[in-house]
């Protein structure tokens, strides 16, 4: 981890240290400096461009997974023939739709609050079998579906990918805030929410530098390297946001 926040320092950013936090602050910073991990810069190029896609599916996964699952559900014109599948066709529970997927994903982050405040020894037996067994008797119960458990799931496996914990727990109450907004507009409210919420990352500016640089306003070349793993000696030139004198390391 030092390693890794040694090369924003060569890139020109200026990283806070505040004593007895773990934490480190890096300025100025954007949504793609929250998404990267020290983990790709310890593989090779190759093996760290992977990774970093993996994760960016995740992420992506992790907020958008459950409103357009559930707008599928609620909208069955939307689907093609493939993909009549999707959705609750059934038995859709005792439990109104939207409520399940609300009451699983509260029942996901508990269940994350409490592993944290279990014994490590325990914790993880813990996690796994409550999530087994409440999921379990929750389908027999017909509390919920078994597709509501599962997309949960795969949201939440999204967010514990995110390497920041705070912007996964954003990126939780943004898809909270979309479901209800499909809930109550149905395709429209998903459409404009979703739209809303990529509007409101790239209004925010972290010391005048805007949060969804280089994707927006546009850098190619900036956008490249994020997207793609350069080896440390291949990256010459510092980022433009950084503002710095000497544009070559």
């Amino acid at each position: 981890m030092r390693q890794f926040q040694v090369c924003w320092i060569f890139e020109g950013h200026v990283i806070i240290m505040v004593d007895t936090s773990p934490s480190m602050i890096i300025t100025p910073t954007t949504l793609f400096h929250h998404v990267q991990h020290a983990e790709e810069y310890r593989q090779t190029p190759a093996s760290g461009t992977f990774v970093r896609w993996i994760r960016f599916l995740g992420i992506i996964t992790s907020i958008f997974i459950l409103p357009f699952w559930y707008l599928l559900s609620i909208e069955q014109g939307l689907l093609p023939e493939a993909l009549e599948f999707i959705g609750p066709n059934e038995n859709t529970g005792n439990v109104p739709l939207f409520l399940q997927i609300i009451l699983a994903d509260v029942g996901v982050e508990l269940l994350r609050m409490a592993a944290i405040h279990t014994p490590t020894p325990l914790s993880t037996a813990m996690g796994l079998i409550a999530a087994v067994l409440i999921g379990d008797i929750a389908i027999e119960a017909g509390l919920f579906t078994g597709e509501v458990i599962l997309y949960v799931s795969v949201a939440a496996v999204g967010s514990y990918a995110t390497p920041s914990y705070e912007l996964s727990i954003a990126n939780k109450l943004a898809r909270i805030m979309i479901v209800l907004a499909t809930f109550a507009f149905s395709l429209p409210g998903f459409v404009v929410a979703s739209t809303f919420y990529i509007l409101a990352l790239a209004s925010v500016k972290s010391f005048n530098t805007p949060y969804l640089w280089p994707f927006i306003p546009f850098n190619f070349r900036a956008l490249r390297q994020i997207l793609i793993r350069y080896s440390v000696p291949a990256k010459e030139t510092r980022p433009s946001i950084t503002q710095v004198k000497q544009k070559v390391d």
